[in-house]
């Protein structure tokens, strides 16, 4: 896949695969007035389902302006076409999107435009859209959509990866988890993406997760969240939110996964900070995770 590829709406961009892994590299401007050219999409591909992010642009009033979003790709071999459905924000639009979301990367020299439709003519935009790809990569993806997927073995692989500090792996796992209709406000996955937003220092992005996650989720789902929220606040210097949620996450029952280098980083964390969630800490450190019950949580990688 080492070419130029163009998709209408967004543009050009020069992929570059270095086994399973590809990478994608924009130039300045285009519709989302990059200031400079740089790698846009990252990820890797499994047979041939690209699982990976992807950052855009986004217009809307409470719409965060730019940021990276989990996508799932297939890529169709006989028309060299990349392509599936990006999922923003909610009552968000992109310039780099057509209205259906989708976006279609065909090789420059197939015959896809290397100009980019002007962005004063959405209409035209979505009008010149490229049909989603059709055959055998069409196929692949549709049939692991209607595959079971072993949810439980899909999260464990994805916290796995969280602990050897790998949050780009360990997000394509939770977004396989999330690209199942029956999972898609599966509050573990959404807990782990932003868990893995967070090791990678997005905290906004982060924070969006979670707080689906604590939406979508109950009992020690929900507590999972909480504490991971308190994570992100309390490295984000706001100790009193960071209070507010491990206080949360303590009174769901939360407690602490045995054996947990990225769980046990966090509460030292906590406790470098002196009496201030000293009172948590004591009740946590009281506790034992019941064996079983926390093969779904985001910090904890075993059955």
């Amino acid at each position: 896949m080492n070419s130029s590829y163009q998709a209408d709406a967004f543009g050009p961009i020069e992929l570059r695969s270095d086994g399973e892994h590809l990478v994608g590299t924009a130039p300045a401007g285009g519709p989302c007035q990059r200031q400079d050219a740089g790698p846009i999409l990252t990820g890797d591909f499994q047979g041939n389902v690209f699982l990976g992010e992807i950052t855009l642009c986004q217009t809307g009033d409470t719409c965060t302006p730019s940021r990276s979003f989990p996508v799932m790709l297939v890529y169709n071999v006989e028309e060299r076409a990349l392509g599936g459905v990006v999922k923003l924000e909610d009552d968000c639009e992109s310039p780099a999107l057509p209205k259906n979301r989708m976006l279609v990367f065909r090789e420059a020299s197939q015959g896809a435009s290397v100009t980019p439709v002007p962005t004063s003519a959405p209409e035209q935009r979505q009008a010149q859209a490229p049909a989603p790809p059709s055959g055998g990569a069409a196929q692949v993806a549709a049939q692991r959509r209607l595959e079971p997927l072993d949810v439980a073995a899909t999260l464990k692989q994805g916290q796995a990866l969280l602990v050897q500090n790998n949050p780009i792996g360990a997000s394509q796992q939770f977004q396989l988890v999330l690209s199942q209709e029956r999972e898609k406000n599966n509050a573990w996955a959404l807990t782990g993406m932003g868990v893995a937003h967070y090791l990678r220092k997005q905290h906004p992005e982060a924070l969006k997760y979670l707080e689906q996650a604590r939406n979508a989720g109950s009992g020690l789902a929900r507590a999972e969240a909480f504490f991971w929220t308190a994570c992100v606040k309390r490295a984000a210097q706001e100790s009193g939110f960071a209070q507010l949620a491990l206080r949360q996450a303590v009174q769901a029952g939360w407690s602490a996964p045995e054996n947990n280098a990225l769980v046990e980083r966090e509460l030292q964390q906590f406790a470098n900070e002196g009496t201030l969630y000293e009172a948590q800490l004591k009740q946590v450190r009281g506790r034992k995770r019941v064996q079983g019950r926390e093969s779904q949580g985001a910090g904890s990688a075993s059955p």
